[in-house]
């Protein structure tokens, strides 16, 4: 199944959030084609920093976590061909542009986006689910 991703279903991942860890892992067992714009890289950077400022990983585990994410195989798509979209997107609906990137991507590539995003989850249905929801799609 081909997926965008979106940078929170990663994160969950990488730094074993035990409310999210288990769907996470399922979607990147389902998912065999991730998708991503570019960003989500610079997104997952900074969320790996948070977590070490926080402690929730040691600093010398956070470049080891980012690592790791490598390893998933996620499809970078360059941002500069989503933006406009992406703004339109984030006109109509109120949601912020790094997140209608991944909803532009979904929609052209005819495939779901995976995202614990509650407002992105109520404001695109139809292109939005939870990483459990992905096989009814």
């Amino acid at each position: 199944m081909k997926a965008v991703v979106d940078t929170n279903v990663v994160a969950y991942l990488l730094l074993g959030t035990r409310a999210f860890v288990e769907e996470s892992r399922g979607c990147f067992e389902r998912v065999v084609a991730p998708l991503a714009p570019a960003h989500w890289e610079a997104e997952l950077a900074n969320v790996v920093w948070m977590a070490v400022k926080t402690g929730v990983v040691s600093a010398a585990d956070g470049p080891t976590r980012l690592g790791l994410a490598r390893r998933l195989g996620i499809e970078s798509i360059a941002t500069s061909t989503l933006s406009q979209g992406a703004l339109l997107r984030a006109i109509e609906s109120g949601i912020s542009v790094y997140d209608t990137l991944f909803v532009e991507l979904a929609a052209r590539s005819a495939c779901p986006l995976a995202t614990f995003d509650k407002a992105v989850l109520k404001a695109f249905p139809d292109i939005a689910c939870r990483p459990r929801d992905l096989s009814g799609r």
